[in-house]
């Protein structure tokens, strides 16, 4: 059985911020996309990007293998 690549991300971004009641994921075609609360981007990507590396990982091993999935960081755009 295969899961959803949203709910998961969501999990598990979840599991590592400080305030999970703050991330948004949402799906654009291939790319999971993940927002996270004002200075939280670092939690989620790691040292040397081994967290953000990590979720990518398990994303694409338990979604559909036909399916290629991407994991990216939604960052809010600077004015």
């Amino acid at each position: 059985m295969k899961s959803d690549p949203v709910d998961l991300t969501q999990f598990l971004a979840q599991s590592v911020v400080d305030q999970p009641s703050l991330v948004r994921v949402s799906r654009r075609g291939p790319t999971v996309l993940v927002r996270v609360g004002a200075g939280e981007e670092g939690r989620l990507i790691g040292r040397q990007g081994r967290v953000i590396q990590a979720i990518r990982t398990l994303v694409r091993a338990a979604s559909d293998p036909r399916e290629r999935v991407n994991v990216d960081l939604d960052a809010p755009r600077k004015a």
